[in-house]
Order: structure tokens, then sequence, then C-alpha cells
């Protein structure tokens, strides 16, 4: 079950050494305290609003040329610098993995070469 933080003024639902009522009863929570903008009773003067920031005026591109062309140098570099990292095979283990794939696509082919052979044999029987 989510837990609800108290809002200012409120205590945090467990009653301390003060706030137990009669008989160890909890007391009633404590309604949040809003003020309305035209009262000023109370000795705190009445909150202002705050001034608006002016809309800034949209242009019609959504990004400038200057911004593109620093991200795309930026996503350059970005690469280079992950192809740096990268550990590229030699020449006796790029031949290594093309002999297994050769070798792996020539078994699967001989495979589903033979069960194609087989379902088209029980085919023409059946039909």
């Amino acid at each position: 079950m989510a837990r609800i933080r108290p809002s200012k003024g409120q205590s945090s639902g467990e009653p301390g050494p003060d706030e137990t009522g009669p008989g160890g009863a909890e007391p009633p929570p404590v309604p949040s305290r809003r003020r309305n903008k035209s009262s000023s009773g109370g000795g705190q003067p009445a909150a202002q609003p705050r001034p608006r920031q002016q809309a800034k005026s949209e242009k019609a591109g959504s990004v400038t040329k200057s911004v593109q062309e620093s991200r795309s140098r930026r996503y350059v570099g970005e690469v280079v610098t992950e192809l740096k990292k990268v550990t590229w095979p030699n020449r006796a283990q790029l031949l290594q993995a093309t002999a297994v794939v050769l070798i792996f696509v020539a078994v699967v082919t001989v495979y589903l070469g033979l069960i194609d052979f087989l379902m088209a044999a029980l085919v023409d029987a059946l039909f």
C-alpha cells in the first residue's frame, strides 16, 4: 500500500507524545491551510502572484542549422569512439568464423531439403 506524505502543517500520522488526545486516541487530522487571495488577516500579507514570463517567439524551424550540425558532428565523433573500443578479429579468426557459418548453412540446407522431400512424397502418397 502506498504511503502518502503529509502536507505542511499535518502530522505524519504517527502520534507523538504531545499529539495523543484523551484516552490515547489520535486527534483528528489537521486540514491544510489555504488562503484566499483577498484575505490579508492573520498578520501575514496576502500571497502575491508570480510575475509571468513572456512567451518566447517560435522560430520557423524547431532546431537551427548550427545546432543540427553540432549534433551530427557529435554523433559521428561518438560512433568513431565506440568503433575504436571494438576488438576486431584477426585474419585467422575471421576465416574460422566464416567456415563455421558456411558449414552450418550447408547442414541446415541438407536437413530442410530432406524434410521437404519426405513431406512431398507423403503428400503425393495421400492425395
